[in-house]
């Protein structure tokens, strides 16, 4: 089947407990559904009206959509929605236009006003709520007059004079319902053509033009909000949402019957069709209850509900009840909702009435899948669509990828980025951790990279996240790059504590610092992790030397170019140093090039926390020599762990001898 777009429309109703989805055509002054599908959520996705999660909600569209194009054999891409007035907000206000008497007004002319309008309502929200009407969109009007020089007009494309102007009733809600919408759509892989609010459809399905001369009110009572629309003097002059409705019923019935929701549900649809319902309990018992108890049971809520959407109707009326209510929508097809609805407003009965799709004038159905009161606002959502299709948006290319953004207001790249989910985190970045570490007992702190912003173009000019929008426009976005993590080697802290280079002994030293990292040796490249504790010795005199080179200090002469010196020497780049040992006549020879003055290397005994190790290969021996002898428990070791070394009970460091029978303690604190 082949579908136009100028006449046909994908529209899509998602409510509290399902989701239903038509295609509609129009032929001349009918209506015809073409395809048509409903399903439920499968857990409840939905509250009085507002998206709580929307990859559930996504699923059930997703399952009409597919549906539709398996009846029709086309692809649906974009879709007509509707809002539910949860948290809505009414402004009515009226511009006007000084226009050129020779020209004559036509349709685009018309819509401009009506867009002027649309701003000076959100203008005004603006001034009575503060920034916070920055976060609301405009999700529908209702034109409830036009005017020509001064005097009203029903309509005035063709006509010209010197002023027009137009009385516009504007409805707001929040940005996180519309948002919410948005991102089931892009999920399911849908355009959004159209967005107006529900009791605005619901009220164009079953209050034609011909009957808004007449004081009527509409009630969309569905699973989660009540939606209201009042006609008079021949316009839609108000709107208004309870936010109770079908779910309330529902959890009544689940308390009184003892059964979870979706079985307390289909207890309150059998309500109206037989006289006693059977069901399982939460207990698993097998339970029969006469629809009268249940009835009974509900009574409360159904007073409670009814008593609100009454209040709401007069309020909205200014003050007074309408002549006659017309109910649509699921939940108000509970018997006895209309007969209290009635009473409370203090109508004949017969005054309020359920209408369903039968009541639509110039509905022509192709299927029977979905009829009845809850098939009415998928209608409406049609219609409105067919009627005022594409100039509620305009066409935004984002990232190279067309959406189209509700004209409600004054549009800016900010919210184009929520076309592309683009989040607070992707425009700001964040910098790179720190890393903090320890170094000989003074904190460090090694900075991590700086970020980098979000680049935004708009129409290849720098912009920013204020900047208005236009239709047509192409805005590119770049993600902020957030900055590098610090990092760090345990080398990066031994520069300052060495690097000089001597002659030992005819042979070129450099003297590298000792570096222990948790009490652990460790060398130049070893990565450092936040809390790490690092000590660096340097080896700056010619003791520290002899120690490094395993020589016995007490047993030998220091010359440093060819002077003697004691070990207290603090070595010079260059320095010429060489160990003479004193021999048993008191004359010294001179250590070859591995410190040691030849003879046999033998081993020394030790016990390292209370566990003897024996050390071999070398003359002599230092404290770190040891870690190349033991095992040590890495998993005692945490960052921030101090090392505590003892040799024979006194603190020692790493480049203290050890000598035989030595008591060494190594912990970690």
């Amino acid at each position: 089947m082949e579908i136009s777009e100028k006449n046909t429309i994908f529209a899509l109703d998602i409510g509290t407990r399902s989701v239903i989805g038509a295609v509609v055509r129009q032929e001349g002054a009918s209506l015809r559904v073409l395809a048509q599908h409903i399903t439920e959520h499968e857990s409840r996705a939905v509250f009085d009206g507002q998206i709580h999660h929307i990859g559930k909600v996504t699923e059930a569209v997703t399952r009409v959509k597919n549906a539709l194009e398996e009846q029709l054999g086309v692809n649906l891409t974009r879709v007509a929605i509707a809002a539910a007035g949860r948290s809505l907000k009414t402004k009515m206000v009226r511009v006007e236009q000084d226009v050129d008497p020779a020209m004559e007004i036509d349709y685009m002319l018309c819509r401009a006003l009506e867009n002027d309008g649309i701003k000076k309502a959100h203008d005004e929200l603006k001034n009575e709520i503060g920034s916070e009407a920055e976060d609301f969109y405009c999700v529908g009007y209702s034109v409830v007059s036009y005017y020509l020089n001064g005097y009203s007009i029903a309509n005035l494309e063709g006509h010209r004079g010197n002023n027009i102007a137009v009385d516009v009733l504007a409805t707001f809600l929040p940005a996180s319902v519309v948002n919410s919408l948005y991102a089931v759509l892009g999920r399911a892989g849908l355009e959004p053509v159209s967005l107006t609010l529900e009791p605005i459809a619901a009220a164009a399905a079953i209050i034609p033009e011909s009957f808004r001369l007449l004081n009527l009110a509409l009630v969309d009572t569905g699973a989660g909000t009540s939606d209201i629309a009042v006609s008079r003097e021949g316009a839609i002059v108000a709107y208004g949402m309870v936010p109770q409705a079908g779910d309330e019923i529902t959890e009544s019935v689940a308390e009184g019957c003892l059964a979870d929701f979706n079985t307390a549900e289909k207890i309150k649809r059998n309500l109206m069709h037989v006289e006693e319902i059977s069901y399982t309990d939460v207990v698993g018992v097998e339970a029969t209850v006469p629809s009268e108890v249940v009835l009974e049971n509900i009574g409360p809520v159904l007073e409670s509900i009814t008593d609100k959407i009454a209040g709401e109707i007069i309020r909205l009326n200014g003050g007074s009840p309408p002549k006659s209510v017309f109910c649509v929508g699921g939940g108000g097809q509970v018997p006895t909702f209309t007969d209290r609805v009635a009473d409370k407003l203090g109508l004949d009965r017969q005054r309020v009435r359920l209408r369903g799709r039968d009541s639509i004038a110039g509905l022509i159905a192709d299927q029977d899948g979905v009829s009845g009161p809850d098939g009415v606002t998928v209608v409406g959502i049609a219609r409105v669509a067919l009627e005022r299709v594409g100039h509620d948006f305009i066409t935004i290319t984002v990232n190279g990828r067309e959406n189209r953004l509700l004209y409600s207001r004054e549009i800016n790249v900010s919210d184009a980025m929520r076309l592309i989910e683009f989040s607070a985190v992707d425009l700001v970045g964040k910098n790179g951790r720190d890393l903090t570490v320890t170094v000989n007992g003074e904190k460090k702190i090694i900075y991590g990279g700086l970020r980098h912003p979000a680049g935004i173009l708009v129409n290849g000019e720098k912009a920013s996240i204020k900047t208005v929008l236009k239709n047509g426009d192409v805005v590119e976005i770049v993600k902020a790059e957030n900055g590098e993590d610090a990092t760090a080697c345990a080398g990066d802290f031994a520069e300052d504590h060495g690097g000089i280079s001597v002659y030992c002994n005819g042979r070129v030293e450099t003297l590298e610092p000792v570096i222990i990292v948790n009490g652990l040796p460790a060398g130049h490249e070893t990565v450092l992790k936040e809390g790490d504790d690092i000590a660096v010795q340097a080896v700056k005199t010619a003791g520290q030397l002899a120690r490094m080179k395993y020589i016995d200090l007490p047993a030998h002469v220091i010359y440093v170019n060819d002077d003697p010196v004691d070990a207290s020497y603090m070595l010079k780049d260059g320095d010429r140093v060489e160990f003479k040992k004193k021999d048993h006549s008191g004359e010294v020879t001179r250590e070859n090039e591995h410190g040691t003055s030849g003879g046999t290397v033998g081993g020394i005994k030790i016990t390292v926390n209370g566990n003897d190790v024996l050390l071999r290969g070398k003359r002599d021996y230092i404290f770190i020599d040891i870690f190349n002898h033991v095992e040590i428990d890495l998993t005692a070791i945490r960052p921030g762990c101090a090392v505590n070394l003892l040799l024979n009970g006194n603190r020692a460091g790493y480049t203290d001898t050890v000598k035989n029978g030595d008591i060494v303690e190594i912990s970690f604190k």
